[in-house]
């Protein structure tokens, strides 16, 4: 996992996309997929925010179990809600994680920006 850590950290700065070459949600999501290129992606359900969330938590969900903040190890999955839209991160070190947020690039964020969050480890 250090090895893929690595390589995603190299990306930092690259910019936001909606969507992958297939169709499918990128956005937030592009951390995820680049350590976990094998799960599944998917589809935007509706211009229904919440239901994406429901949609996009339950995928996660499908592939994970959800594991005590204690736990985090790098490579988990952080979810929060923001803005009333499913939010992604990766944690990877010292309480920081790697996302992207909507107009921005892939950075580096603190865990302590999401007041909410749920934490997720890929099985």
């Amino acid at each position: 996992m250090e090895e893929k850590i690595k390589a995603l950290l190299e990306q930092i700065g690259r910019p936001y996309e909606m969507f992958n070459k297939d169709g499918t949600y990128q956005g937030c999501f592009y951390p995820v997929q680049f350590l976990y290129p094998k799960k599944p992606r998917y589809k935007l359900r509706s211009e229904n925010d919440d239901k994406n969330y429901l949609y996009g938590l339950s995928k996660i969900k499908k592939h994970c179990i959800e594991i005590h903040p204690a736990e985090l190890k790098a490579g988990d999955i952080i979810t929060t809600r923001y803005k009333d839209e499913l939010h992604v991160a990766i944690y990877f070190e010292f309480n920081k994680i790697i996302h992207v947020f909507k107009d921005h690039t892939l950075q580096i964020g603190r865990l302590k920006m999401f007041k909410e969050f749920r934490c997720f480890r890929v099985v």
